[in-house]
């Protein structure tokens, strides 16, 4: 299957392109794509696709990414979160996405 990868703002400059489509194994999920992306990109990738930080007490490590225009995260869209099976046609947007508008 093919699969469309975005990428933006440093993830892109890392990449040295703003996008490519990949070719997976049927069953391969969010995480083993960017597992893959990760060896092929290297530490900086990694460093710009994943957020560590804290929430409360609880240490986190969540990726800045989205499938198909919403984010990974969404639990009311993506319930497997990473362990989500890409689908051919799917598209993974990564790196800093900011909107904003006119004050």
């Amino acid at each position: 299957m093919i699969v469309n990868m975005r990428y933006y703002g440093l993830v892109a400059a890392i990449t040295k392109k703003s996008q490519e489509n990949i070719e997976l194994k049927k069953g391969t999920t969010v995480e083993d794509a960017l597992n893959i992306l990760i060896r092929k990109y290297g530490d900086k990738f990694e460093k710009e696709i994943y957020f560590e930080g804290f929430y409360g007490d609880t240490k986190v490590r969540t990726p800045n990414l989205f499938l198909n225009k919403f984010r990974i995260q969404w639990k009311q869209d993506y319930p497997k979160g990473l362990k989500t099976p890409l689908k051919d046609g799917d598209m993974l947007w990564m790196g800093l996405i900011i909107g904003g508008g006119t004050c």
